[in-house]
């Protein structure tokens, strides 16, 4: 499903640029000849970069040879945009050579130059460029931000294509962190948008995408009902790519609707179509497709003919299809009684899955391994795989909590920052109200300030003044007041939300504490301590007493002095008492129990000489 969303989103990384599925020999011959011919530097690095993207998908190193000569006079000539453009281009060559991290870097770069210009339309083209390579490094939350800033721009430069591009591609990212809800409604909704403008290739798009939602839910029917809608819209398209995964989806509902013979029809279809473009992976991957279609009507020896195609033809690094390919021969010699052809098929699988470094398919190799020692009644060799099967399900569902745990981190991070982007508008907003108001009230001060001169005594109208003054430095005192204390809450809740995170994945990690596993022990052991030293680290505490001390003077070198026995531990708990907070909230920052709270009060009142708790708040409030 990843590699199938994911196939159609490569497209808006060059959707600003000519459209390249072949190298385009006139195209390049244009190009060649410019450059060629005395013009001038501008019309040059266009040329340059122009040609670089024509061989970027399939001569890597012509094509940088090509961007970076139009890089070189871009250098030369200072040119901020022709810089931009190149490392853009750069960053197309590295995303066709999957150098995800690379062609991340030169996105980047572009972006940051078009931000240092303020070339709007370049910043929302790196940005939307960035996203697709997140999307790619499964960097989903991060993906979403990129394209949600990017069609912000394209919106305020009016280009509503790009904007639409954008909502889709929100929605892609939606689909693979599994979030189909808000998947469907950005897909939905570019969809619409598709259909005002009557975009013909975009509709075919979001109509595939959203029956690759349906098809994950086991919708099939409304997965068709997308899909003949689609068909007409790509097929008018002409992006034979999108033709193929159209019909290989189709396939994938009628098989889930037990129709095999329609569902078989549109593999064949498909198939065609990848032969025609010779698309070797998408060939055994529908080869495949057939074998499983086989294996579920009980045609074990058609199944074990079209895997085995395919399991041959894969290249050696597709480890996770052949693995899984590898699972599906397995399972058809099993059932044709062949046992030792399928132990040799599972072990392979069980290999690939390993290199894949693919939890699942290695739990499903292990277990038709299992299947074959009790048919072989094998008890000792079916035991031990049985209880590598309970390991295998053990990491699976703690890497899934991990995963689980990443994401929650990063949606609150997300969520954070869409707040952040929201209060900030209205602060903006506040601001500009205000400075209307300051507008005219300067205007009626001017006029005040006039009347005074002509009216009173300079006496009074220099006790006026002084009042102004004083008045406005009182409220700026508050203003600072009131952001000092925002900042000291603040940084509380920092420290309570950190420690009861920590405590939380403190927990989760311990479910992993017995694993036999030695590495797995190590690093249990070094994830522990990490945790432990977060829990502890004084760095939070230190910011916390800057902002205290801003809101609270002198109260630190009070205490001190009049109590110097006083350790730090107690003067932070006499600061949290300092600012009335509860006994839950103050055990939630100190990362201690609510008893723990209240046996420190008491040895703290032992120690200054207080008889009763209340008379220790009311002295720390008095200071």
């Amino acid at each position: 499903m990843k590699t199938l969303a994911l196939s159609f989103s490569v497209v808006f990384i060059i959707f600003y640029f000519k459209k390249v599925t072949a190298q385009n020999k006139q195209i390049v011959d244009s190009l060649l000849q410019i450059v060629n011919t005395k013009t001038t530097d501008t019309t040059l690095i266009k040329a340059y970069n122009d040609l670089g993207i024509q061989y970027a998908s399939a001569n890597h190193l012509k094509a940088k040879k090509f961007i970076k000569k139009a890089l070189r006079i871009a250098n030369k000539i200072k040119s901020p945009r022709g810089i931009a453009g190149s490392n853009n281009c750069l960053g197309i060559v590295h995303y066709y050579e999957k150098e995800y991290d690379s062609a991340l870097v030169y996105f980047k770069k572009a972006l940051s130059i078009n931000q240092q210009i303020d070339h709007l339309w370049g910043q929302a083209s790196a940005l939307h460029q960035i996203g697709a390579v997140q999307n790619f490094q499964s960097n989903y939350f991060e993906a979403i931000e990129s394209f949600k800033k990017s069609g912000r721009l394209f919106l305020k430069l009016k280009d509503s294509v790009s904007y639409i591009k954008s909502i889709e591609n929100t929605g892609v990212s939606y689909l693979l962190m599994r979030h189909d809800e808000k998947s469907l409604t950005h897909l939905f909704k570019a969809n619409t948008l598709y259909e005002h403008r009557n975009n013909v290739s975009g509709l075919g798009r979001t109509n595939i995408q959203i029956s690759n939602v349906l098809i994950r839910q086991k919708e099939y029917v409304k997965a068709l009902t997308f899909l003949e809608k689609a068909l007409p819209q790509i097929i008018q398209g002409g992006n034979k790519i999108h033709l193929l995964v159209l019909l290989k989806n189709k396939g994938i509902a009628f098989k889930g609707i037990k129709q095999f013979d329609k569902a078989l029809d549109f593999y064949n279809q498909a198939l065609k179509i990848a032969r025609s473009i010779n698309h070797k992976k998408r060939i055994c991957a529908l080869q495949s497709l057939m074998g499983d279609l086989y294996y579920e009507q009980k045609q074990y020896q058609k199944a074990v003919d079209f895997q085995k195609i395919a399991f041959k033809n894969y290249s050696k690094s597709d480890y996770k299809d052949k693995s899984y390919t590898s699972i599906g021969l397995a399972n058809s010699f099993l059932k044709l009684n062949k046992l030792d052809t399928a132990t040799y098929y599972a072990k392979e699988a069980l290999l690939l899955s390993k290199k894949a470094m693919r939890l699942d398919l290695e739990k499903d190799a292990v277990e038709v391994l299992a299947v074959i020692a009790e048919q072989k009644k094998d008890s000792a060799k079916g035991f031990a795989y049985y209880k590598y099967i309970s390991l295998l399900k053990d990491s699976i569902n703690a890497i899934e909590k991990q995963k689980q745990a990443r994401e929650l981190q990063a949606k609150f991070e997300f969520d954070k920052k869409e707040r952040k982007i929201k209060k900030l508008t209205k602060i903006n907003q506040q601001v500009k109200q205000r400075h209307v108001l300051l507008i005219i009230a300067f205007f009626l001060g001017t006029f005040l300030l006039s009347y005074f001169i002509f009216t009173f005594r300079r006496k009074e109208q220099q006790s006026c003044i002084e009042k102004y003054f004083l008045n406005r430095e009182l409220l700026k005192k508050d203003k600072e007041l009131l952001e000092k204390s925002k900042e000291l809450t603040s940084n509380s809740l920092h420290l309570a939300n950190k420690n009861k995170a920590l405590k939380t994945l403190k927990k989760e990690v311990e479910s992993i504490k017995y694993a036999e596993d030695q590495n797995t022990q190590y690093n249990y052991q070094k994830l522990i301590q990490t945790i432990n030293f977060n829990m502890t680290e004084d760095k939070d505490w230190d910011n916390f007493k800057k902002y205290f001390e801003q809101l609270h003077k002198d109260f630190y070198s009070i205490i001190k002095n009049k109590y110097p026995t006083v350790t730090a531990n107690e003067l932070r708990l006499m600061a949290l008492l300092k600012m009335n907070l509860s006994t839950k909230e103050i055990a939630g920052i100190l990362n201690v129990t609510q008893e723990g709270v209240r046996k420190a009060r008491y040895r703290l009142r032992k120690k200054l000489k207080i008889e009763s708790n209340t008379m220790l708040l009311d002295m720390v409030l008095n200071i």
